[in-house]
């Protein structure tokens, strides 16, 4: 359970890093196991496993084999199952074989923990981050071939389900099938044991153990042949043993491995991690019974494909990897820049070859190599001559140098032509015309009286030369010879000139600013524009014409109503000419009120001109009729954009001020030393919708038409005229806030007891009466209550809190937006 706790633990903080010494499965087990044991922090733990390149990959394939169960004898029974082949060895990160774990038997002592463990394995490597994979490889040399032994995607394992060979030495723990047919018909399978034999039912042992698959075969026939007659036999090969190889010298992990009977020398390399950084792809020695049988290069498979020298493995064999005897750094432009293996007797040809060559943009005449020569650093050029001649040493430095940017033949040609861009310099393109010609020529709106050619001088500083390319091109004057990097510049009137507009203003139905175009009137501008509105006028249509010397001079046409096409008299326009078409004098829009309430006709009427007022209205919806309240009339109006912007600004200005004294005369009562703002001003919101009251005196209206009582009307408006009620309505800071019947005559000390508030003279200096109309007087403007109206009574400041003083400010900023709506009425 600790182990398994241990291995949880580190899933939360393990992160991968590409593999640099690999470990095995048992010694990922082992290591966790004595670490926990010995109370090992899991920062130290996780270091170490950092640095020993643990990835998920490597946790994913520990968890699957975990998962497997173990084989078990099958020594003499009857086959009848799969003869195909699998790998029977070990594993470390990246499916490498690797020995040990099976030999001494403590995989399956402890596989039945390990199986607990898949679970912890799961939430590690799903907690590992891909991108910390790099940390440990980023400051390494990046040495050619080496990365061949890194990638987890190459599995370097033999091919398990071949013809056997027939030259194939059978040994303890090959997996043998012998197959009897004809006149029986049997099949027998058994493991050689150690003793090299087989048991076969019904006959014993048979030695097998040293012959060759043909031997056998012979031994088989010979020895079974009178049990089974009138039968062919046949001997063929199952699952193989497993041998054991000692690799040594530069490896990452040296050892002895456990590996297929069918595996190589490059097999076992990779099973040891593959070289270190000193270890030697170009020379890797096979020995067998003290004697050497092979040497390997690695860059013969790597670079042409070929395994010169890898041979099957036997049991015991050695495989010794020695430091390399040359590391030579090709950088710069070479295809593939790197470190390169050599052997001392190749050549700096030789390691350009293995880089792969010369870039595209390499400079090829000469390369500098810089070597580390006793105490000092020589430097040798290497060209042409001796590439293929000059011996590499080791810790030589190679860099290939790029070309440079400049130009042998070149000629760029700019500006306004067809085809602008660079060009060879040859005979067809030696001078100015005939570069133009080969490029296309000029544009329509080249300015051919003054091009520039840019040229350098010898030191490489730029000299401007003037070209009369206007009267070059028609030959009155002589052609310009054209040197390497000059730079031929022609401008374009177009980009030297200000944008040429066109711009309509007015009573046209889409005014703005448009192209420029010559030979444009007026009236092709206003048919350009959507043409004329009902109300734009034909007659003073004013043009406004920016002159030479930057002065407005105006001009004013009278157009044809029916714009029609007169090209004698048409007034033809200029770039930047403003064109204004006015609004017919005393035009106006048809305009609607509705009307509805107390009044005989209710609808819809016209207004027929801005100086209507609202008794115009009501006497032409007949009047009002005998319900209707004596000051009960209000019209509903909708905010103009304008009003809007204006009332949102006060609104937002007067609210906070007004919350922000709240607050402070709040935090004294209180002892609060600071409220945030923000906070307290969620407490005000604009109720008010885009359509507001205004508060009409209809009585003065209708008795004096015209007066300033009698309000103007605007397109839209919506009037009411409220009926008669006999009750008066009481808010605010009384005891009974409701509707109490109205009484004719009485005052403002009678209502305020109704509401169980006594009279005095502090409480009527804080009422407001609202009329039915929804204006709103103090205690020292009105006379009398009327039915239909609302007492208000505010609370007194030194007895309201904040939340109450807020809401008393609603309530009455509400009022007085009615009554100043009234007066910016009348006022209009």
């Amino acid at each position: 359970m600790k182990l398994n706790k241990a291995l949880l633990l580190l899933s939360l903080t393990l992160m991968p890093l590409t593999a640099l010494a690999d470990m095995t499965d048992t010694q990922i087990i082992q290591y966790v196991s004595e670490q926990s044991a010995k109370g090992t922090s899991q920062a130290e733990m996780v270091q170490y496993l950092l640095n020993q390149g643990v990835s998920p990959q490597r946790l994913q394939q520990l968890k699957a084999k975990l998962s497997k169960k173990g084989t078990s004898s099958n020594n003499g029974k009857v086959s009848t199952g799969d003869r195909t082949r699998t790998a029977n060895t070990d594993r470390n990160s990246s499916g490498r074989i690797v020995g040990n774990a099976s030999k001494n038997g403590k995989f399956e002592e402890q596989s039945e923990d390990y199986l607990s463990m898949e679970s912890a394995l799961t939430d590690l490597s799903s907690q590992m981050s891909p991108e910390m994979e790099e940390q440990g490889s980023k400051y390494e040399k990046k040495i050619f071939g080496h990365e061949m032994f890194k990638n987890e995607d190459i599995k370097f394992e033999p091919n398990m389900n071949i013809a056997t060979p027939s030259t194939y030495v059978l040994g303890a723990g090959d997996l043998v099938f012998i197959d009897i047919y004809g006149a029986s018909q049997v099949s027998i399978e058994g493991t050689i044991s150690p003793d090299g034999e087989i048991i076969v039912k019904g006959y014993g042992p048979l030695h097998l153990g040293g012959l060759s698959v043909e031997q056998a075969n012979q031994r088989v026939r010979t020895k079974l042949s009178s049990y089974f007659a009138d039968s062919k036999i046949k001997l063929t090969v199952g699952q193989t043993r497993t041998i054991q190889v000692n690799v040594m010298g530069e490896v990452k992990t040296p050892g002895t491995y456990t590996l297929s009977a069918f595996a190589s020398a490059f097999h076992a390399l990779y099973s040891a991690g593959g070289v270190s950084e000193v270890g030697s792809l170009r020379s890797i020695k096979l020995y067998r019974e003290n004697k050497l049988i092979s040497i390997i290069d690695l860059y013969d498979y790597i670079l042409n494909g070929q395994l010169s020298g890898d041979i099957r493995l036997q049991d015991n064999d050695v495989l010794i990897v020695a430091p390399y005897e040359a590391l030579v750094n090709i950088s710069g432009k070479a295809k593939r820049p790197m470190y390169y293996e050599m052997k001392t007797s190749e050549t700096i040809g030789k390691a350009l070859e293995y880089a792969g060559g010369f870039a595209g943009d390499a400079y090829t005449k000469s390369m500098r190599l810089v070597r580390m020569g006793g105490d000092r650093m020589q430097v040798f050029n290497i060209d042409e001559s001796n590439l293929g001649s000059f011996l590499v040493a080791d810790g030589d430095s190679v860099y290939i140098d790029s070309v440079m940017v400049r130009y042998d033949n070149m000629i760029d040609l700019q500006g306004a032509v067809f085809r602008p861009g660079m060009y060879q310099l040859g005979d067809r393109t030696s001078s100015i015309k005939s570069l133009l010609e080969y490029a296309g020529g000029v544009t329509e709106y080249a300015f051919t009286s003054h091009a520039v050619l840019r040229r350098k001088r010898a030191d490489r500083s730029l000299e401007i030369i003037p070209i009369d390319l206007e009267h070059i091109l028609n030959g009155t004057a002589s052609d310009v010879v054209l040197k390497n990097e000059d730079v031929l510049f022609i401008p374009d009137r177009q980009n030297a000139q200000e944008s040429q507009t066109l711009t309509i203003r007015g009573e046209v139905y889409e005014p703005g600013i448009y192209e420029f175009a010559h030979n444009t009137s007026v009236e092709d501008l206003v048919l350009l524009a959507g043409g004329l509105k009902e109300s734009a006028s034909t007659e003073k249509v004013s043009i406004a014409r920016r002159q030479e010397n930057g002065q407005i001079k105006n001009f004013t046409v009278n157009l044809s109503k029916d714009l029609s096409c007169d090209t004698k008299n048409a007034f033809i326009l200029k770039p930047f000419d403003v064109v204004m078409i006015k609004r017919i004098e005393g035009y106006c829009e048809p305009q609607t009120v509705h009307i509805e309430g107390e009044v005989n006709f209710q609808g819809d009427y016209s207004i027929t001109n801005e100086k209507s007022r609202i008794s115009d209205v009501i006497s032409m919806a007949g009047g009002l009729t005998n319900h209707a309240a004596q000051n009960g009339v209000y019209v509903l109006r909708k905010l103009s954009e304008e009003e809007k912007r204006m009332r949102q600004k006060r609104l937002d200005t007067d609210r906070f001020n007004y919350t922000y004294r709240a607050i402070q005369r709040s935090s004294q009562m209180q002892g609060v030393t600071s409220l945030p703002i923000s906070d307290s001003l969620m407490i005000v919101k604009d109720t008010r919708e885009d359509i507001y009251k205004v508060a009409v005196n209809i009585q003065k209206a209708i008795k004096k038409p015209g007066c300033k009582e009698d309000l103007i009307l605007q397109d839209g408006d919506y009037i009411i005229v409220e009926g008669q009620t006999n009750t008066v309505r009481l808010s605010g800071s009384v005891a009974y806030q409701g509707a109490v019947p109205y009484v004719s005559g009485k005052t403002l000390k009678y209502y305020l007891r109704q509401g169980g508030i006594r009279p005095t003279r502090q409480n009527c200096k804080l009422a407001y009466v609202i009329s039915p109309n929804g204006q709103a007087n103090s205690y020292r403007k009105f006379k009398k209550i009327e039915p239909g109206s609302e007492i208000f009574l505010r609370e007194s400041r030194t007895e309201m809190t904040t939340d109450q003083r807020v809401n008393m400010w609603i309530a009455v900023t509400s009022a007085f937006a009615t009554a100043a709506a009234v007066v910016i009425s009348v006022i209009k």
